[in-house]
């Protein structure tokens, strides 16, 4: 299926029961080499398989996208030591940038010189194998470091970039997200790392969480470029004056609306990180 709609289908997976998410990207075997297409994999139990089938394609129905009718279901049962198998291989290590790995729980490996940010892949997306988690673990990398006294992270879902903030030195981490699951999948994530005295997690919508909280010299948000321009004057309220925000979940053909939203006098681009179809960007608020 497209990549604009692959991170919907995986949470309406989630909300069908699905016990986690893999997504692998495929390129086409035609024309310029550029990521396009991906597949969603979700995990149900086996006791009930036509009630899973039938949460699937109800779920699936109600985002009410054209382009998933032409989309193929496919099917497989797996016992249960298949199933860790084929759950786990998915999820090696990711190196990022020149400081950080991202490492299930099992993996016991130390890296020399990267930090580890330990995430369980759960039922919340963000384990750092997709190209928007990716590019924002190395626009933050560039721009977290000591003189970082706090940050916001808009959108957490497994908390993997508000532990690595945490992890490069951010004294105080302020990690939002609306949605139960992932919330819960984050606040286990930020136990496994130690860092609950540093990282604070809130389910309130952004307007609400961060209404009496300073400004931020580091904002991330790797969300949906709906929800960047729509909480494009909020975001603005939450950057300190030279402040930087790393914008992510964005595909090329988005950009513009991304640029007009966050645009001059108040916003310079900083920076643009490009990896397959995605597009991470770096504003700096400039008053």
């Amino acid at each position: 299926m497209p990549v604009a709609i692959a991170e919907r289908v995986g949470t309406a997976l989630i909300d069908a029961g699905s016990q986690g998410v893999v997504t692998a990207v495929h390129e086409l075997a035609r024309g310029p080499r550029r990521r396009t297409h991906e597949t969603v994999r979700g995990y149900f139990p086996a006791d009930e398989p036509a009630r899973a089938r039938q949460a699937v394609h109800h779920a699936l129905g109600a985002l009410g996208d054209p382009t998933l009718a032409r989309a193929t279901i496919h099917w497989r049962e797996l016992d249960t030591q298949l199933w860790e198998i084929d759950w786990r291989e998915h999820f090696q290590p990711v190196l990022a940038g020149r400081s950080l790995v991202v490492v299930p729980p099992w993996n016991r490996t130390r890296y020399q010189g990267r930090q580890r940010v330990v995430i369980h892949p759960g039922m919340a997306f963000g384990t750092g194998q997709h190209e928007t988690t990716l590019s924002c673990l190395e626009a933050i990398e560039r721009l977290a470091s000591g003189r970082v006294t706090s940050a916001l992270d808009v959108g957490t879902g497994t908390g993997v970039l508000a532990i690595a903030l945490a992890k490069l030195g951010v004294r105080r981490v302020l990690a939002i997200d609306t949605d139960a699951q992932a919330l819960d999948a984050a606040a286990e994530n930020v136990r496994r790392n130690r860092l609950a005295g540093r990282i604070t997690l809130s389910g309130d919508a952004l307007d609400h969480a961060a209404a009496d909280a300073q400004r931020h010299p580091l904002v991330v948000a790797n969300i949906y470029v709906d929800a960047l321009v729509a909480l494009a004057p909020i975001l603005a309220k939450q950057v300190a004056p030279a402040g930087h925000l790393v914008t992510s979940g964005v595909l090329r053909a988005q950009q513009g609306r991304l640029r007009r939203a966050f645009a001059p006098p108040l916003w310079k681009v900083r920076g643009v990180i490009r990896r397959g179809s995605w597009m991470t960007t770096i504003f700096e608020r400039r008053r």
